[in-house]
């Protein structure tokens, strides 16, 4: 005997019948335990054909439901197996169908007996207690393989739910080559002993979510992929997905291209930045929710590092790769020859080609350069175009010199023997402080500075009570306007001291490299959003000795670091853009 149910997921309400080929409606009602207003108490209408097990799904309220990440159409019938799941609403209320059918007990012929045969039958009736006994134990244990398929059902579609549930080289030759021995040290073991992840997992560590697919292997071939606008874009065809069920699969080869690399023992990651968790627009567990149902579509096993706020798994800088190389790959070297990275944030202008857009970053090709992997976009490596144009951000960490004079004129002091006035001028983030505590504060000069005093005007107070007992001072303050520079240029003048004027020439690209670079090692550290850092910009003028100064010098950006992975991560690219 078959029958057929709606099984609520979340286990909110009972399960609902659905007799054969009877219509039945649902909604917002007792029966559902659904208030939500949007929904309506004739939502949808099923309707179950036990012959060929699925079950017809009719959307007959104004409110969109789903079956799977696929918006109903009003009116529009839509055809469901059993492990879909049907959403009363888009991304709310799943449920699931499932049929049964009953098994039928085989029953076995008595053997006539004689009753005048009293030993005959003793000996028959053993034997039945026997064969009844044994049939007692396959039937245990049918009912027991039973429940354990039921449980393993039940976990598939759990698995299932969580992904559907309310549902982005320099310009020469050389700089484009991969830098082989960026990879982080880890031992040479070999992956031939090394076991497939025997069930889906999701753990987290500080900004970092990962998501390990059941049938994942550690492997030295790494095939990795951005998401948004590589493996998936949006159903709606809008630049941001309106739901967390608004996406598909990209590309068409997509499919058989993953496959492929699987076959060859290539482990497949992804790589994702998700901004919106840190800012509150998006939640972890739905996009948890979509991502792993994502990996069950494309139909291999995949493994998902998210990035869910700023700091140092950010892309580009290389915090994800190294921790999955660390920690996630069961301390097997990676080949970097062997190895890639393709993602659509590739820093290509305006019509790259017909019809396209510039790209909104530039994120994924530096990611791929910070670590020394070959780079594609999406469709120089599913579509085997040629290589697009792009263009590097204006600022190359890589290209500071360590050996350049601090400042110019060449030759020129960087402190006084006698007493001064030294004013900085810059923008914020352009060093100045690094600057006061290595080269003016060992020599003795008092550090004033806003930050600390809270006002210009009691930095004038200190400057003025500094000089007054024999001091040199430094004014660290961004100093970007005539009208600023001139309250010390009166205190030097009423201290009858010279006032010499320090400016930082570092360009906004660098500046906000020093900003992002600060964020990522000092967790004391107040960001500074750019609003601040563009009108800082539009506020500068220039310094000239007209003002007073008894010499203006420029200060070089020469980096100096406690340690090499401190200047590792410095010349990293850590700009989008």
């Amino acid at each position: 005997m078959t029958t057929c149910e709606l099984v609520c997921v979340n286990k909110t309400h009972e399960s609902i019948s659905l007799p054969n080929g009877e219509a039945v409606v649902i909604g917002r009602s007792p029966q559902t335990q659904i208030t939500d207003a949007r929904c309506s108490r004739t939502q949808l209408e099923l309707k179950a054909d036990y012959k060929k097990k699925e079950v017809q799904v009719k959307q007959v309220g104004s409110n969109p439901s789903a079956v799977d990440n696929t918006e109903l159409e009003k009116g529009k019938t839509v055809k469901v197996k059993p492990g879909d799941i049907v959403y009363v609403l888009v991304g709310s209320f799943p449920h699931i169908v499932k049929f049964k059918t009953a098994e039928k007990t085989s029953v076995k012929d008595k053997k006539k007996t004689s009753d005048s045969d009293f030993g005959e039958r003793e000996h028959e009736a053993k034997k039945r207690k026997t064969s009844k006994d044994e049939e007692n134990k396959v039937s245990s244990l049918k009912k027991s393989e039973s429940h354990d398929s039921e449980e393993e059902h039940m976990k598939s579609v759990a698995a299932k739910l969580k992904m559907l549930k309310q549902s982005k080289l320099d310009e020469s030759e050389n700089d484009s080559k991969p830098k082989h021995n960026v990879s982080p040290k880890v031992s040479n073991t070999s992956s031939k002993n090394i076991q497939s992840a025997s069930e889906s997992t999701w753990t987290h560590h500080d900004k970092l979510y990962i998501y390990t697919g059941k049938g994942v292997k550690s492997s030295d071939k790494i095939a990795s992929f951005d998401i948004d606008g590589t493996i998936i874009t949006t159903q709606s065809g809008k630049v941001f997905a309106t739901h967390s069920g608004d996406w598909k699969i990209m590309l068409p080869e997509t499919f058989g291209k993953l496959k492929k690399l699987h076959a060859a023992g290539f482990k497949i990651v992804f790589f994702t930045n998700q901004m919106g968790i840190q800012r509150g627009k998006v939640k972890i567990d739905e996009l948890k929710q979509k991502f792993t149902y994502i990996v069950e579509k494309l139909g291999v096993p995949v493994q998902i590092f998210i990035a869910s706020g700023s700091g140092i798994y950010r892309k580009p800088s290389t915090g994800m790769w190294k921790y999955m190389v660390k920690k996630q790959n069961d301390g097997i070297r990676i080949n970097m020859a062997e190895s890639f990275y393709c993602g659509d944030a590739a820093g290509r202008p305006d019509k790259w080609t017909q019809g396209r857009k510039k790209d909104f970053s530039c994120s994924d090709r530096l990611f791929a350069l910070n670590i020394g992997l070959k780079f594609y976009t999406p469709e120089e490596y599913f579509r085997d175009h040629k290589a697009a144009p792009f263009k590097l951000p204006e600022f190359d960490p890589r290209k500071l010199s360590a050996t350049s004079e601090v400042v110019s004129p060449a030759g020129s002091s960087l402190s006084s023997s006698t007493q001064e006035v030294a004013v900085l001028t810059g923008l914020p983030a352009s060093g100045k402080s690094f600057f006061v505590k290595t080269n003016l504060i060992p020599k003795g000069y008092v550090h004033i500075n806003r930050d600390t005093l809270g006002s210009w005007q009691k930095c004038v107070a200190h400057c003025n009570k500094a000089l007054a007992e024999g001091k040199s001072v430094v004014i660290d303050n961004t100093n970007l306007d005539v009208e600023s520079r001139a309250r010390y240029l009166d205190c030097a003048k009423k201290g009858s001291v010279p006032c010499r004027c320090f400016v930082f020439t570092n360009n906004i690209q660098h500046i906000r490299h020093n900003e992002r670079y600060r964020e990522m090692t000092d967790k004391s550290h107040q960001a500074i959003n750019e609003m601040v850092l563009n009108s800082s910009k539009s506020k500068y003028k220039e310094p000239i000795k007209e003002e007073g100064f008894s010499e203006i010098l420029k200060v070089n950006f020469v980096p100096k670091f406690e340690n090499s992975s401190s200047e590792e991560l410095y010349r990293q690219f850590l700009l989008e853009k």
